[in-house]
């Protein structure tokens, strides 16, 4: 008899309790450290008692990992209290999602790229009604964004506010909106791949930001109140 037909099978176990268990082993051990033989263990439960919910164990990762997205949510609400105009608005959220991605990429690869919009809306609600006491840390910029489809569209409602301002037109936006998510994708592939260190981050924000800059500073209409993010 194996060690797994010693366990009870299903042992009652919530979806909150996987994912709970699987975030704790991320956060000491790092996301390759998971496994579902791993999660049985600790739980002491059969292996294939996690498909009673979830699919497979990359959605079980892709919940265990929303819980990286309070500290996005946190810096978000920091950064909010400085931005005076649309372009503040616009390379702020770039920026504090840059710093978020680069520090966490496995994460933000597999809720922002490798599941759909539809089922990060879906999930963020779900946390919300298992971890009621995060819900403080809500922030409305984060909550637009995912009203959209897709990864561009998300950036497309920053772009919004800037052609509701004046400070950019619609033809001109639809460019910036392609460019800079394109642009992002290159940055963040390399730190996927690549790797990064954690000192290594400011400067890579920082290049990327400078480079967000030029391309709003070609197509923006008015760049009143702005002089520069990091002025």
């Amino acid at each position: 008899m194996t060690e797994e037909n010693n366990v009870t099978y299903f042992k009652g176990l919530t979806r909150q309790e996987y994912i709970q268990k699987t975030y704790d082993i991320i956060k000491k051990e790092g996301i390759e450290a998971v496994s579902i033989r791993r999660i049985a263990k600790e739980l002491g439960c059969s292996s294939s008692s996690l498909y009673r919910y979830f699919e497979s164990l990359s959605e079980l990762l892709y919940y265990a990992e929303l819980r990286t997205l309070t500290s996005y949510i946190n810096r978000l609400n920091n950064a909010e209290k400085d931005w005076k105009c649309a372009w503040d608005i616009y390379v702020g959220v770039w920026d504090c999602y840059s710093r978020e991605a680069f520090k966490n990429p496995e994460a933000y690869n597999l809720l922002f790229f490798e599941f759909t919009n539809i089922e990060l809306k879906k999930s963020i609600r779900e946390y919300y009604e298992m971890y009621p006491e995060d819900i403080q840390f809500t922030n409305r910029f984060f909550f637009e964004m995912l009203q959209t489809s897709s990864f561009m569209a998300r950036d497309f409602e920053m772009c919004k506010k800037c052609i509701q301002a004046g400070a950019i037109g619609y033809d001109e936006a639809k460019q910036l909106n392609r460019i800079i998510c394109m642009l992002f994708k290159g940055y963040f592939k390399s730190v996927l791949d690549d790797g990064i260190t954690d000192e290594e981050i400011e400067d890579r924000v920082r290049l990327f930001i400078d480079d967000v800059e030029c391309v709003v500073y070609a197509l923006a209409a008015d760049m009143k109140g702005y002089s520069g993010y990091y002025q």
